[in-house]
């Protein structure tokens, strides 16, 4: 399992502040999460891929949001608007 935590308009949107799935990639998560958070497809995550305008970090150190990015079980993938990022 896989914990994606939501922070800002991402949070917002889907109305909870975590989410946990089962994902191999940064892409299956984002499906995972817009399948289980419906309303953060398509202005957040569209088709496997986290729009430009949000950040994602991966157990705390900011990665590209390519979703060939292998995640491992017990990975947090932090989800948040760009601006929100300090």
């Amino acid at each position: 399992m896989v914990t994606i935590e939501l922070f800002g308009v991402p949070r917002l949107r889907a109305g909870t502040d975590a989410l946990d799935v089962k994902a191999a990639t940064l892409g299956e998560a984002f499906r995972a999460l817009a399948s289980g958070c419906p309303a953060l497809e398509p202005t957040v995550v569209e088709d496997g891929r986290l729009k430009p305008f949000y950040s994602v970090a991966l157990n705390g150190a900011v990665v590209p949001s390519d979703p060939s990015t292998p995640l491992a079980d017990g990975d947090i993938v932090l989800l948040l608007s760009a601006d929100a990022g300090g």
